[in-house]
C-alpha cells in the first residue's frame, strides 16, 4: 500500500476553501482516481478543516476570533499552531494507511496571518516544523473586495458574522499580498478563485491528477 497524500486548498476568508474541498473530496471517491493510483479500497480520502473548532485548543481560538479572549498576537498563533500538533497522531495514521487528506487550511496560513500581522517569518515556520509535510499548496485567489462582499453563513457573533480576522479590511489586503509573496517562496501553486465554482474545480483537479499519481 502506498503512503497517503495531504493536498492544502488555501487562501485569504471566503475565497471557497470549504466549498472547493469538498468538491474535491466527491470528485475523487467518485471517479475511483484514488483507488486507480494507489491500489486502496474503501474510503481513502477525506477532508480536514483548520481551525479544527472541536478540539480543547480549538475552542478557545473560537474564543478569541469572536472577540471574547484577548490574547497578543504570539499567543494567537501559537495556539493556532498547537491546534495542528492536536491532530499530528491522526494526520499521520491517515497517511500511513495510504489516505488522501484534503486540508481546508493547514500552516500556511498561520504563515500569511501571522507575517501580515508583523511577526517574524522564520519564528512562524518554526512553530510547525515536524507537522506532516504537504504534497501540493492550492491557493485560491480571489480580491479582498470579492471576499469581504461574501457574507459567511454559519457565523452570526460580529457584523455580518465576521470573526475578528475577517471584519479588518487593512489585513485583509495585507493577507491577499502576502499570500502572492509566500506562493513565489514556498512554490504555493496560485488559481484564479474569482471564476465559477465549476471552472475553479476542474483546474484544481488537473493539479491533484498529477500529485496523486506521482
Amino acid at each position: 500500500m502506498q503512503k497517503g497524500k495531504i493536498i492544502v486548498i488555501e487562501g485569504i476568508d471566503q475565497a471557497g476553501k470549504g466549498t472547493q474541498s469538498n468538491l474535491l473530496q466527491s470528485n475523487l471517491r467518485q471517479s475511483g482516481l484514488l483507488i486507480n493510483a494507489l491500489k486502496f479500497s474503501g474510503n481513502v480520502c477525506t477532508v480536514m478543516d483548520f481551525p479544527d473548532y472541536t478540539t480543547p485548543i480549538g475552542q478557545e481560538i473560537r474564543a478569541f476570533l469572536d472577540g471574547k479572549r484577548n490574547y497578543t498576537l504570539e499567543t494567537k498563533h501559537v495556539l493556532m499552531s498547537a491546534n495542528r500538533w492536536e491532530k499530528k497522531k491522526e494526520i499521520e495514521s491517515l497517511i500511513e494507511n495510504g489516505t488522501i487528506i484534503i486540508m481546508n487550511r493547514y500552516y500556511q496560513s498561520n504563515l500569511v496571518y501571522g507575517v501580515s500581522h508583523g511577526l517574524n517569518l522564520k519564528w512562524l515556520l518554526n512553530l510547525d516544523r515536524g507537522l506532516p509535510k504537504e504534497d501540493v499548496v492550492i491557493v485560491l485567489e480571489v480580491k479582498p473586495n470579492t471576499s469581504y462582499r461574501r457574507v459567511p453563513r454559519d457565523r452570526d457573533t460580529l457584523p455580518r458574522g465576521r470573526d475578528t480576522f475577517e471584519i479588518d479590511q487593512k489585513l485583509l489586503t495585507k493577507v491577499h499580498k502576502n499570500y502572492r509573496k509566500l506562493a513565489k517562496q514556498f512554490n504555493w501553486r496560485i488559481i484564479n478563485g474569482e471564476r465559477v465554482t465549476e471552472e475553479v474545480h476542474n483546474e484544481i483537479m488537473k493539479i491533484v491528477r498529477k500529485v496523486i499519481k506521482a
